[in-house]
């Protein structure tokens, strides 16, 4: 009987509730695999006589899928705010869940509070509860890297720890320090810490994918008026905004595609000393030409592991000669000049030695170097048709030492390695983009001769 309330369940994160006989809600909860999560309930019963009590009760769940683990957490606090199940205060041991409450006050602060009734009348919002208060930390802690936010307990004349170590404006000290240009004017201080407000208020009613958007038009809105200064700092932002969203993204139960990143990631941080953190953007790169009358060249960009058309660009090369090295460094250097398309985790070019160097040319021509990962994926040597000798694809990664190439370290994997199969498909992908757009070229000259 009780499976019939967790078989058709998807394996994916979300927030679940146990309805009773007459369509009350008696609890709501978050989970990184709903039927998983739920089927708990079920077959472990004999433990706890409290949830013991509550599951006779129920007589159906329902469930809202969320497409990461920080969606559900957010999603699961506004629901119990707005049903208040029964059971989810009872279960808490007296103990009261954690809030998040933003003062109604001219620099309004960011605080953590139990009881945000009895503090309503000084509140310009608040949010919650949230049964997990370890998740909630952390979830402030890294919101705060991206809106630095006040969260004293009082006013204090001068600037607080958190200022020194940029995640607090100290917006309050602005109306009366200056300190002689150490603070910036009144005016801005007070419009920047306005959005700041607004975004964490998005932020915490669970509306990322709006926030992300919003960012992301205001930062090309800014490029195109030449504000680059700006437009970095919300690019930045969106960037930083991905990889909370990355750290919270993964389910109980790995994708082939999570595992790629992984391994792609661990092979960075050992052998590249860069450790991208959450591989969000990777963008491959390969040149395309048939003599030096047609040269053109291609970026594909993979988003969490996955092929996003709409961000594939071409490129015609502008040379006199055919380089396909130089070429390569031509398009990623041009690519680079688009202050407004956001900047990749992690590029691969399709090659050996030559065109890893002419990437690194290019990244710091940029001043990139160290911040973006740098890789390339050669084709191995042909073997005779009836060779036991299968070889696989090379990756390689420059070695560096103040900002020069010292040498490189290859690396043959199975073909089953789920990095290489992710790197030969952005690779694949990046030269199928690349010949689509030689040949239209090609047909267009031979049209107009």
């Amino acid at each position: 009987m009780f499976s019939n309330f967790y078989q058709n369940l998807p394996s994916q994160p979300g927030v679940y509730f146990f309805i009773n006989k007459k369509g009350a809600t008696l609890y709501i909860g978050k989970a990184l695999n709903l039927r998983n999560r739920v089927k708990n309930y079920f077959v472990k019963k004999g433990g706890d006589p409290r949830v013991n009590k509550f599951i006779n009760q129920v007589k159906r769940v329902d469930y809202i899928v969320t497409s990461s683990e920080i969606e559900s957490l957010l999603l699961e606090a506004r629901l119990i705010k707005e049903h208040q199940p029964k059971y989810n205060v009872r279960l808490k041991d007296d103990k009261r869940y954690l809030y998040v409450g933003i003062t109604k006050e001219k620099w309004p602060r960011v605080w953590l509070l139990r009881q945000p009734e009895k503090e309503q009348q000084n509140l310009l919002d608040w949010f919650g509860p949230f049964p997990s208060a370890s998740s909630l930390k952390e979830i402030l802690r890294l919101l705060r890297r991206i809106f630095p936010y006040c969260s004293c307990k009082r006013r204090i004349s001068k600037p607080c720890f958190y200022y020194y170590l940029k995640l607090c404006p100290a917006p309050h000290l602005s109306e009366k320090v200056h300190l002689a240009g150490v603070l910036p004017h009144t005016s801005e201080v007070r419009e920047n810490y306005k959005k700041t407000i607004k975004n964490i208020r998005l932020f915490l009613n669970g509306k990322i994918d709006f926030l992300v958007k919003d960012l992301t038009k205001q930062m090309q809105e800014t490029a195109k008026q030449e504000k680059f200064e700006q437009a970095a700092k919300l690019k930045k932002q969106i960037q930083m905004m991905q990889n909370l969203l990355g750290k919270f993204k993964k389910t109980a139960d790995e994708t082939e595609t999570q595992k790629s990143l992984n391994s792609l990631r661990k092979i960075l941080v050992r052998y590249s000393g860069i450790d991208p953190t959450v591989i969000h953007r990777l963008e491959a790169y390969d040149i395309a030409n048939l003599g030096k009358k047609i040269i053109v060249g291609s970026m594909v960009a993979f988003l969490n592991g996955e092929p996003d058309t709409s961000l594939y660009r071409q490129f015609k090369i502008i040379t006199s000669r055919q380089d396909d090295p130089a070429s390569l460094r031509q398009i990623i250097s041009r690519r680079f000049s688009h202050q407004e398309w956001l900047y990749p985790q992690v590029i691969l070019v399709d090659g050996g030695k030559a065109q890893v160097s002419a990437a690194f040319a290019a990244l710091k021509e940029k001043k990139l170097l160290g911040k973006i990962a740098l890789l390339g994926l050669a084709k191995p040597p042909k073997t005779p048709p009836n060779s036991l000798n299968s070889l696989t694809d090379t990756i390689l990664i420059p070695l560096t030492d103040k900002d020069k190439i010292c040498g490189y370290k290859l690396l043959n994997y199975s073909s089953s390695n789920s990095a290489l199969k992710l790197l030969q498909h952005a690779r694949d992908e990046s030269h199928r983009f690349a010949q689509r757009y030689y040949h239209k070229l090609q047909k267009k000259s031979l049209t107009k001769s």
